[in-house]
């Protein structure tokens, strides 16, 4: 009657196993809610600061501008957070910005200064706080 009452008591607890195995490897395989965050990234000559909107949008500026501002729509990205506008010139590194994110939903800009013989093919990356690439956009100045 002893080792009865054992295989009773070792045949439960592998039951109650194989149930919660069962309901791990179920949850598992439940899709994952995957929220990955993205830049967009736009061009133009300065900001309008009451509708936080772009003025003189494009992606061609003519040689001799002053200053070209860089929109940037961040989404997916959790607050409080940050983003760094990196500006490249021909390829190398001009200028770094670090932004600051307080919503899933954000605008934020930067500008830069442009000497009159800075021509040539621009880009700002933007990366989040882990260096990862969100958005990328590109300008070309004339």
């Amino acid at each position: 009657m002893r080792n009865y009452g054992k295989e009773k008591l070792v045949t439960a607890i592998l039951i109650f196993v194989l149930m919660v195995g069962s309901a791990m490897a179920q949850d598992s395989e439940a899709p994952a809610e995957v929220v990955s965050a993205s830049a967009i990234v736009t061009f133009g000559t300065d900001i309008d600061r009451e509708t936080r909107a772009l003025v003189g949008e494009t992606d061609v500026f003519a040689a001799g501008i002053e200053r070209i501002t860089c929109l940037t729509l961040v989404k997916g990205l959790s607050a409080p957070n940050s983003v760094t506008h990196v500006w490249y010139r021909d390829g190398k590194t001009v200028a770094r910005v670090d932004l600051n994110v307080a919503s899933a939903h954000w605008r934020t800009w930067s500008s830069k200064r442009l000497l009159p013989s800075w021509t040539g093919h621009w880009e700002v990356k933007v990366l989040d706080s882990d260096g990862r690439i969100l958005g990328t956009g590109e300008f070309n100045v004339e």
